[in-house]
Order: structure tokens, then C-alpha cells, then sequence
């Protein structure tokens, strides 16, 4: 997959994208709404021999448009996001810097600059889907402003039990530590990804570790939950007993069951299977004992 960066005004004197099927949205977690809409985009540009393409942007409108507020954290990270879209198969990213500026583009201009410009041929983004400056543009206007030049795919509504899978769903499950209920409308549990800073000695099968995420995840309501680490290819079943944040990073304190390997400075991928109060420690076998007063978090 080509990654190409961009940031308004964009030079076209350096991009010569081929032909391509252009796949419009933020995809906040590639939820399972998002991969029906890039199926879809990745569907007609192989029928009519074209390049598959996404345009996504950095950082969230929220951060630039609403600075006051704090800072936004995402359920995938920038780097996560462009490895989800290269397993789904696109073929070229563009990643737009979300600036003043851009949101100051009026919904002409952005379809002028930003579709018209990189060799668009046929656009797909969902029915709720807003361009320019205030959100003036969507997709009744986007179908007028492509004529003859490109067509256009809007994405219908994607439900689960009466209610849109979006972004703002899956947030709102993990503000209120309800992860069993993610997979639902992720396709998965609900994963981040972080490095081992420190491990403890091994106390009846059981190894201690901290674990330090990017304060850029968005991180589940602060409890103890059952997890799973994917580390060198293996999976581990454990518990998440305590979260701490600073400035930085989040902070994890996790205890492995059966897990005998050097963890130290390791990578690690985290899934969040289901909280405390819905387990109970016999159902995993973990044991109770901590090193509360050797951790310092």
C-alpha cells in the first residue's frame, strides 16, 4: 500500500495518482460499517480496473475545531489505522492534516482539490457523510458536483439490534467497561497495542507486568478486566487489575497466566474480552495475589 501525506495547499505537481475508486470517511476503528463501505469501494474498483483508494484524516476535526476541549483519543491510532486499511487491501492511502485552514475550504473547492485532482472516478462514503468548510457539502451535493466526471456510491445505514454502528457506539460501550459487547459492531474485541517497561518474578504460574499504551488509545472505563496478550505470536489469557494515567501514556498493570517467556521491552497486542464484574477469578484461574506494594505505576 502508497501512503501519501498531505497538507493544504497540497502541491499536485508531486502526486500522480493513477485512476482511482475513492473511499471517503475518518474510520475511527475500521468498525464493521467501515469495512462493508471499503468492501464496496474495493469491489468496484476491481469491476472497472481502477486503483482502490482512502482518504482519511489527521488529526479529528474535533481537536481543531473545538481546541478547548480535551484531547481527543482514538480507538485506532494513525499508524494502527493505515495497517488495518493495508489488510484490507487498499492500494493507495491519502492521509489529509486536518488544519484551519482545510476546514475552512468551501465544499467546491474540496471537491475540486482534494476528489477532481487526485483522478477520481468514483467516490464511496456513507449517507451522513459532510466536506467543507461547516459541513455544507454531502452526498446529494457531492453526486451534482461529480457530473460527468466521477460517480458516486452512498453507503446505507449499518444496524446492529436497532442501533448505527458507528465510532461514537463503540466509545460509548468502552466509557461504561462494556467490552463483550464490542465485537458486535467492531468484528473483533476491542484491541491496543503497547510495550512491556517492567516485569516481576513468577508467583504460582502467574507473571506480573507493566505495560505502558499510548495516551492516544482510547482506553477502556477504569476497572479490572479479562484480557488476552498476543506477544511473539502467542496468546495468553490474563487479568487487567489496575490502569493509571499520566500525561504521557497509560499505564497497566497485568498479570499472565502461564506465561513463562521473557516479556521485558517486548510488543504487545491487548484485547479486551470482558470486565470484572462480569467474570468471576475462578473462571480463569487467576489468582488474587498482587505486588501492590513493589509497583510503582
Amino acid at each position: 500500500m502508497k501512503t501519501i501525506y498531505m497538507k493544504h495547499p497540497i502541491s499536485h505537481l508531486c502526486i500522480h495518482p493513477d485512476p482511482c475508486v475513492l473511499a471517503l470517511g475518518f474510520f475511527d476503528g475500521v468498525h464493521a460499517g467501515h469495512q462493508r463501505l471499503l468492501e464496496k469501494a474495493k469491489q468496484i474498483a476491481k469491476q472497472h480496473q481502477l486503483t482502490f483508494s482512502v482518504m482519511t484524516f489527521f488529526p479529528h476535526p474535533k481537536e481543531v475545531l473545538s481546541p478547548d476541549r480535551e484531547p481527543m483519543t482514538y480507538l485506532t491510532p494513525l499508524s494502527v489505522k493505515e495497517a488495518r486499511f493495508k489488510e484490507l487491501g487498499v492500494d493507495q492511502l491519502f492521509v489529509v492534516e486536518f488544519t484551519p485552514e482545510f476546514a475552512r475550504l468551501s465544499a467546491e473547492d474540496f471537491v475540486e482539490q482534494y476528489i477532481q485532482a487526485l483522478n477520481c472516478k468514483h467516490v464511496v462514503a456513507g449517507f451522513d457523510y459532510h466536506y467543507g468548510a461547516k459541513g455544507s457539502g454531502n452526498m446529494k451535493t457531492l453526486s451534482k458536483s461529480g457530473s460527468e466526471i466521477f460517480t458516486v456510491t452512498t453507503m446505507p445505514k449499518v444496524e446492529h439490534e436497532g442501533e448505527k454502528v458507528s465510532s461514537t457506539a463503540i466509545r460509548h460501550l468502552l466509557a461504561n467497561g462494556l467490552v463483550t459487547a464490542i465485537p458486535k459492531l467492531l468484528g473483533d474485541f476491542y484491541e491496543v497495542q503497547g510495550e512491556v517497561k517492567k516485569r516481576s518474578l513468577f508467583y504460582k504460574s502467574h507473571q506480573f507486568l507493566k505495560v505502558v499504551v499510548d495516551k492516544s488509545y482510547r482506553m477502556p472505563k477504569l476497572g479490572v478486566y479479562h484480557i488476552q496478550i498476543e506477544l511473539d505470536g502467542y496468546v495468553y489469557e490474563g487479568i487487567c487489575q489496575q490502569m493509571t494515567v499520566s500525561d504521557s501514556h497509560t499505564s497497566l498493570l497485568i498479570q499472565l497466566k502461564h506465561c513463562f517467556v521473557d516479556t521485558q521491552n517486548k510488543k504487545v497486542r491487548i484485547k479486551w474480552i470482558e470486565s470484572w464484574y462480569e467474570q468471576t477469578n475462578e473462571a480463569y484461574g487467576i489468582s488474587e495475589y498482587t505486588y501492590k506494594d513493589e509497583w510503582v505505576i
